[in-house]
């Protein structure tokens, strides 16, 4: 089952309305399936957040996600929603540690904890390469819990957009002092005329006193407050944020990100957080019930009348692409370019007595090029990871959880439930196995 997203063009509005429009001239009409096995087996991750940004047709809005998840990979040929990002913001703990890393046309910049200290948190940003080439400065990392990212928009306009994971309930109160301390101190660097989105899991529960927090909280909060929770609206009161995530009229469904795992209760834990001018800017933000992604959070949308930066046309020529020599490997194409390269040879014309070495040096290069270029062709540009190599088998394993993951959605049962975490554990079992067998392959073939 293939992931989709669908944007129409939204009509002009201003504040946030009660319920989501229902006509698709009236906002962007998105259709979500499960999570593809590309997004659940590379990183070893507890949680991250998920900024995407979906500019293919010209009138798009910007659509940016939140979610906590355990783990993320890259397949550039994958059409589903989750390969249809521009930009990644997420939130991670025991990874390696890197600053930058490039792969399957993303470019992911992160920052944690040095490897003596223990790794239970992290941020990063993965960003599309051509959006990369777009960026004006280097994307900031505060701390394990803080990182900002200046986004060029239309018409000389920036938006900031900060990846934070906030302390759980059961952590100190000083380390969540010092993570609103980090936070207040990284809000009031963000340029007044800029755009300022703050994504991520704040395990916070801010309530429903819609009345005590005019223009923080919106009238369709979910549950009651927590201590968490008041820090997070004494901030958005202090820098004039609110949460859009309360002011949509949307079931319990869509509204709440995680169930408390003995109570079994829903709870809203994952915000988008703009500024209050800017409310006119978010089309509608939701969670997204049917994405499967290993986590006990649910996917957060939000979308936004934003557009980016135009492209800029490329200067000059692209530099030609390499020859496909891995044919040489094969007998029948190595021996028919020697049988070509020979003949065309022999026919070439003796140069005259004047020629120059260059000239006589450009009379052999184009021959053989030519020839190479008839016999071989062109390589084509392709990711080689473990999970290009098992595609197919991926693909069947993973349709069959997802199948699996929609029936516990459907009818929450013992037997579903325990059909799915045991279906889950062999996919995760097989995708180890490949990985490894690919890893040890490769090996061997470098010996």
């Amino acid at each position: 089952m293939t992931d989709q997203i669908v944007a129409n063009t939204p009509s002009a509005g201003g504040a946030f309305p009660d319920k989501p429009p229902s006509s698709s001239k009236e906002a962007p009409e998105l259709r979500f399936t499960n999570l593809a096995y590309e997004e659940t087996v590379k990183l070893d991750l507890t949680c991250w957040l998920v900024a995407l940004i979906n500019y293919a047709a010209r009138v798009s809005p910007l659509t940016l996600a939140a979610w906590n998840v355990r783990s993320l990979s890259d397949n550039p040929r994958s059409n589903r929603l989750e390969r249809r990002m521009a930009l990644v913001a997420r939130e991670l703990v025991r990874y390696k540690g890197q600053l930058e890393e490039v792969g399957a046309g993303y470019t992911s910049f992160w920052c944690d904890r040095p490897k003596a200290e223990q790794r239970d948190a992290g941020v990063a940003f993965a960003i599309r390469n051509d959006i990369v080439r777009r960026l004006s400065c280097l994307l900031q990392g505060f701390n394990d819990r803080l990182m900002s990212l200046h986004l060029p928009l239309r018409g000389d306009q920036f938006a900031t957009i900060i990846s934070a994971y906030a302390p759980p309930m059961t952590s100190s109160d000083a380390a969540k002092d010092k993570f609103y301390e980090d936070l207040h101190a990284l809000l009031a660097t963000v340029p007044k005329e800029d755009k300022l989105i703050v994504l991520g899991d704040f395990n916070a529960r801010v309530g429903t006193d819609h009345a005590a927090w005019q223009g923080v909280l919106g009238p369709h909060g979910l549950g009651s407050c927590n201590d968490n929770g008041l820090l997070l609206l004494r901030t958005c009161a202090e820098h004039r944020l609110l949460l859009t995530n309360t002011f949509f009229r949307l079931p319990t469904r869509e509204k709440a990100t995680w169930m408390h795992p003995r109570s079994r209760r829903w709870h809203l834990l994952d915000y988008v957080l703009v500024r209050r001018r800017d409310r006119q800017d978010v089309l509608v933000t939701k969670a997204i019930r049917d994405a499967d992604g290993w986590t006990d959070h649910r996917l957060v949308i939000s979308q936004m009348r934003l557009r980016l930066q135009p492209r800029r046309r490329p200067q000059g020529k692209r530099p030609p692409c390499k020859l496909n020599t891995l044919l040489l490997n094969l007998p029948a194409h190595c021996f028919d370019f020697s049988n070509q390269i020979t003949e065309k040879l022999e026919d070439l014309h003796a140069p005259d007595d004047n020629a120059t070495v260059e000239t006589r040096w450009c009379q052999l290069r184009n021959v053989i090029q030519s020839t190479a270029l008839d016999v071989l062709g062109r390589a084509h540009r392709r990711h080689q990871d473990w999970f290009d190599d098992n595609d197919a088998d991926i693909s069947n394993l993973l349709a069959e959880k997802n199948r699996l993951h929609k029936a516990y959605m459907d009818l929450r049962t013992d037997a579903t439930k325990a059909a799915f975490f045991r279906c889950r554990r062999l996919v995760q079992q097989r995708l180890r196995e490949m990985q490894d067998a690919w890893m040890i392959r490769k090996a061997e073939e470098i010996q």
